[in-house]
């Protein structure tokens, strides 16, 4: 292996072939993406849409919340799609694939500047460009956030490697409008400071200096997001741990500016026994806590287990189904025992290259970058977009290591990624796939019902007898708002009575009496979730635990009998006598529920 920095320049690809053939891959894997429908969290973006009437009616998006989110730039770019197209989702979506596209091509940049290698480069982009997960940051269109910020924050990090006039401010604004699309980029200042201490190997004056301009940034967002936007400065509370491991990252890393690092470095370079027992302990204290404590540490300790699963699987795995049905209950005991045996091949890897890590001032950079990325997404699971700037950071961070192989290692290295590369791209077409299953359902129950209630339009009751949560790892689940589209009118009312979470299941529905309705799945997989309230749904229909309920429709006995589900909602007289127009998912699109006879 070789242990060197960079080794000898190779001949580079020149710029202009490797960008072209960057942009072709990735308009060839993401160009069926652009013919999804809206789904989801987009209706409630759209209806945010509907009432602007000029260019300076954005300016409303810099001045409220978006569900205790500050994004304002996000906003702006989808006001843009609706004024060049309307509702049309093509454009939305083709929007999402070419800043796709873009982002790929700062990764390009970021690894050709870090690389004399000739491959560095292109197969930073072709891995993130192909990154399995990254499937749903781009076909998405709620997901516009996570591109946007990551495109900016991007650039400013290609802006600051390659030293372009302006480095010193120009980096600044771009990681401000990064954190203006969305706070996920919040942490960058840490690449900043990583940048100038362990490339430049700046003094600590000239550090300072340099990271001055971001953390004035991130303090202008701070006051303009608590003022303009009415949401916590910081977060809020829960935000605080957050806060001061990011305050202690940055402090550390100006601290070994000056060329301190070096010491830190020949420090650590007998260190690796005591890193992996150091490392191997933690794990077992971190795992004993998760298996043995209900309470004090272990809730912690499950928690932080699988984000470190959830990270790792989808940072490096080529494969999506299996992690979906992994980590749908972070806290569940699966989810952090993948997440103990990640950490375990994590620590052996950092064992296995801990000489060629160490030596290598671009490590303890992309180190620092990666740890800026992963840092403010540290307690979460429930979206593979999360996880699309980090990917960025991977991907470099393997095209670096990969490229500068020699021999077998290399030829070895170079086909596996070839293979991850080729189930990326099968595996991102199949998702794709589901995307577009997923908006025409919704767009064909939203036409359904509109249909059954028109011709009045702001009026009548919908419920959702089973309605889609999560079906095939997209989001497919409905909204007042989802029913705007066909004629710009939301139902009076909308209450869902069961959530079908994740796998779709053959149900059926009938009238058992003219003021009861039985839904019958057959076979039940395990998904169905109840509410009291039809809001909170919180109550999971499991085998041991028959369930009776009083719901504002009426009364639900739900039990499993024969491996089958049977639920029967016995409607309250208020229900009997109001217009209530039924509906229900199975078999992957939303059906009528005729009247009784």
């Amino acid at each position: 292996m070789n242990t060197e920095p960079s080794g000898e320049a190779e001949p580079r690809v020149p710029l202009v072939a490797a960008a072209g053939l960057t942009v072709a891959a990735t308009l060839a894997i993401y160009g069926p993406a652009v013919r999804v429908n809206f789904l989801g969290d987009d209706f409630m973006i759209l209806h945010r849409l509907r009432d602007l009437h000029g260019a300076a009616d954005v300016l409303r998006f810099f001045r409220g919340e978006f569900f205790e989110y500050y994004r304002p730039l996000g906003f702006v770019s989808h006001a843009v799609d609706w004024a060049i197209a309307g509702q049309n989702p093509h454009q939305f979506h083709l929007t999402n694939v070419l800043i796709h596209v873009v982002n790929t091509l700062l990764v390009l940049l970021i690894a050709r500047a870090l690389s004399p290698r000739a491959l560095a480069g292109p197969l930073a982009a072709a891995l993130f460009a192909l990154h399995a997960s990254n499937n749903e940051a781009v076909v998405w269109m709620s997901a516009r956030f996570d591109l946007l910020s990551t495109c900016f924050a991007l650039a400013a990090v290609a802006w600051m490697v390659q030293d372009w006039r302006g480095s010193r401010w120009v980096p600044a604004l771009l990681f401000f409008w990064a954190v203006l699309s969305k706070e996920a980029a919040v942490a960058m200042p840490i690449a900043a400071a990583a940048w100038s201490s362990f490339q430049r190997r700046d003094s600590t004056a000239t550090t300072i200096v340099r990271l001055a301009p971001w953390l004035v940034a991130l303090a202008v967002y701070s006051v303009l997001r608590q003022v303009g936007g009415g949401v916590s400065a910081v977060g809020g509370a829960s935000r605080i741990p957050k806060l001061l491991a990011f305050g202690t990252i940055v402090t550390a890393v100006v601290a070994m500016s000056s060329g301190r690092w070096e010491r830190v470095r020949d420090w650590l370079q007998n260190k690796r026994i005591v890193f992996i027992a150091c490392a191997l302990s933690l794990l077992l204290r971190g795992t004993y806590s998760a298996w043995q404590s209900p309470g004090g540490l272990g809730p912690l300790a499950r928690e932080k287990l699988s984000v470190a699963g959830f990270a790792t699987f989808y940072l490096v795995s080529p494969v999506l189904t299996p992690g979906d049905a992994i980590f749908n209950g972070p806290s569940a005991r699966l989810a952090w025992i993948v997440g103990a045996a990640s950490l375990l091949v994590v620590a052996a890897i950092v064992f296995w290259l801990w000489h060629r890590l160490i030596d290598d001032t671009r490590f303890w950079f992309l180190g620092a970058f990666l740890a800026a990325a992963l840092l403010p997404i540290s307690a979460l699971t429930e979206g593979k977009r999360y996880l699309y700037l980090p990917s960025a950071v991977m991907s470099v961070i393997i095209a670096v290591l990969v490229v500068e192989l020699q021999g077998r290692w290399r030829r070895v290295a170079l086909l596996a990624v070839a293979a991850l590369l080729a189930t990326s791209a099968v595996q991102i077409a199949v998702k794709i796939a589901d995307w577009r299953w997923a908006g025409q359902m919704t767009a064909d129950g939203a036409r359904l019902v509109d249909s059954t209630l028109a011709p009045s339009c702001g009026t009548g009751h919908v419920v959702f007898l089973t309605s889609p949560v999560g079906i095939r790892g997209v989001y497919s689940h409905f909204y007042y708002e989802t029913f705007e589209i066909p004629r710009g009118c939301m139902p009076e009312a909308f209450q869902v009575l069961v959530r079908v979470m994740r796998v779709d299941t053959p149900i059926a529905v009938t009238w058992s009496g003219p003021d009861q309705i039985d839904i019958i799945a057959s076979p039940y997989r395990d998904n169905f979730v109840l509410s009291h309230d039809l809001r909170s749904f919180d109550t999971p229909l499991r085998a041991s635990q028959p369930i009776t309920m009083n719901t504002p429709l009426g009364e639900i006995q739900a039990r499993i009998e024969s491996g089958a589900a049977r639920i029967t909602l016995t409607l309250t007289p208020e229900a009997r006598r109001e217009p209530i127009h039924f509906f229900y998912f199975s078999g992957g699109h939303i059906e009528a529920l005729s009247p009784p006879r």
